[in-house]
């Protein structure tokens, strides 16, 4: 039986592409907001599209810690939850809807 790959509508792929675009904004932004002393934070951003669906995230252990530690004290405007606070910055829903938008001709 031979399988074959979905293929994509012009909007699933301009979502695709919005997905894409809004996450690298977000982990952009989350390397402004995390701690960078050893930079090894901002060396483990990755951000990952599947289907409809972005992940962003940081692989290294130090920015695990970092990301949920509160109690420790971060210099030049940097903050644990990061990540979550760049998620909140980005609007994935405007990027998204702009790129449908350009493919459909509007």
């Amino acid at each position: 039986m031979k399988m074959h790959a979905p293929i994509l509508t012009l909007v699933e792929k301009a979502a695709q592409d919005g997905l894409k675009e809004a996450g690298k904004q977000t982990l952009k932004r989350a390397r402004d907001l995390s701690p960078t002393l050893t930079g090894e934070s901002d060396k483990s951003g990755f951000v990952a599209v599947d289907d409809l669906t972005v992940q962003v995230g940081f692989t290294s252990l130090v920015s695990r810690i970092q990301h949920e530690n509160l109690d420790y004290e971060h210099p030049n405007g940097e903050q644990p939850k990061f990540l979550e606070a760049a998620a909140q910055q980005v609007d994935v829903e405007a990027i998204v809807a702009a790129a449908a938008r350009q493919v459909l001709g509007g």
